[in-house]
């Protein structure tokens, strides 16, 4: 149970045998070693989820994986899930301004990279994928990595001086590129960059990372 406020709350977090979204949010409860129920399901056990309306609770938006409950109370949306699980483990900025920058850095990689770069490259049709996947690789992660790379030269963290959740948004991100995940995206496509290449191995060494690694992420470290 985690302390929020004062008061000791439980946390449930639902979703696939996969890092995939919710593999920020458990991150950051892993570091702060916040106690939480791990459930990994498949996809009938979700579809007798949504069947049985777990996955559409009254006032929330939201009908899919993952979910959190706290103290029974459902939040649907990974990124709300991940910005609420940060803030009780001391990982999102209390300062209005790093707070922001901190929602910017997680923005620009969720939307402008996964969402706007790669996932067009896995819902096309697969005689285009290809072309896609090379123009991925050549053009537009190297792009969107230079933007990353010049952020972390400061201090080697996205925001401010220490870690925060969008460090570990981007931590999840290289992760799933370096593990070979995407056909045509080598992992050299990070490595080439100094300082992510760095900071992927800095978030490897944390002992909290390493060891919820190793006993849930058997393909990692890649790096």
């Amino acid at each position: 149970r985690a302390t929020w406020y004062g008061h000791m709350v439980h946390i449930k977090l639902t979703y696939f045998p996969i890092q995939g979204p919710a593999e920020p949010t458990r991150l950051a409860l892993a570091i702060a070693g916040i106690p939480f129920e791990d459930v990994r399901v498949g996809r009938d056990q979700m579809l007798a989820m949504r069947e049985a309306g777990t996955l559409t609770p009254s006032g929330c938006a939201g009908s899919q994986l993952p979910l959190l409950e706290v103290d029974g109370k459902p939040l649907m949306q990974s990124g709300a899930q991940a910005v609420y699980c940060a803030k009780l483990a001391g990982l999102y900025p209390t300062d209005a301004w790093e707070a922001a920058k901190c929602d910017e850095a997680s923005q620009f990689i969720n939307q402008d990279i996964r969402g706007r770069c790669i996932e067009p490259t896995m819902r096309c049709p697969e005689e285009e994928k290809p072309k896609l996947r090379s123009a991925l690789y050549e053009t537009q992660l190297p792009e969107k990595f230079a933007i990353l790379e010049k952020m972390l030269s400061a201090t080697g963290f996205l925001v401010g001086k220490s870690l925060s959740l969008a460090d570990l948004q981007l931590y999840v991100l290289l992760n799933w590129i370096g593990m070979g995940t995407l056909d045509g995206v080598a992992p050299d496509v990070i490595t080439r960059f100094d300082n992510l290449t760095a900071f992927v191995k800095r978030i490897n060494e944390m002992e909290e990372v390493k060891a919820w690694n190793a006993k849930n992420n058997p393909k990692l470290p890649w790096l």
